[in-house]
């Protein structure tokens, strides 16, 4: 019995001489692996559009949906209306090509600034270009509002 304590006693022993200098180099400032963001699945909805005559631009109201407490980051927007493709202008509520952190209720709602668009077609879409992927929104079921004082 005896010698069986002794033997447990040296593998640990030997293990801990082992392991203890890997344990301190892995917590040395810059030794730790980069950690990858992981994909996670964001949603687009579309909420309204506003046409301003003022503005001259369509402006459309989408709330983006994703896990709460992460980031990502929208480097551009376009707008597919019929055969045509719009490049956004400008973007409300986060920036264009900077990282941002979902709320606490894992929502964000941007407005998305494109040119003037008088109608859109049925199978009009938003896409925002992820640094993880492209989220497509269709326009359909969305009331267009019109209106020549801005918001």
């Amino acid at each position: 019995m005896n010698n069986i304590k002794i033997i447990a006693k040296n593998i640990l022993l030997a293990a801990a001489v082992v392991f203890m200098p890997v344990s301190l180099v892995a917590q040395l400032p810059g030794s730790r692996p980069r950690l990858v963001q992981p994909k996670h699945k964001v949603v687009a909805q579309v909420k309204d559009i506003n046409n301003t005559n003022t503005d001259g631009v369509s402006r459309i109201g989408v709330y983006l949906i994703s896990t709460p407490n992460t980031s990502s980051r929208i480097d551009s927007v376009s707008l597919e209306n019929g055969t045509k493709r719009f490049i956004a202008s400008d973007i409300d509520g986060v920036d264009f090509k900077r990282y941002f952190q979902w709320e606490d209720n894992g929502e964000i709602y941007v407005e998305v600034d494109f040119p003037l668009q008088t109608k859109f077609s049925r199978d009009a879409s938003v896409t925002f270009h992820t640094v993880y992927g492209d989220v497509k929104a269709n326009i359909k079921n969305t009331t267009s509002k019109r209106g020549s004082k801005g918001k």
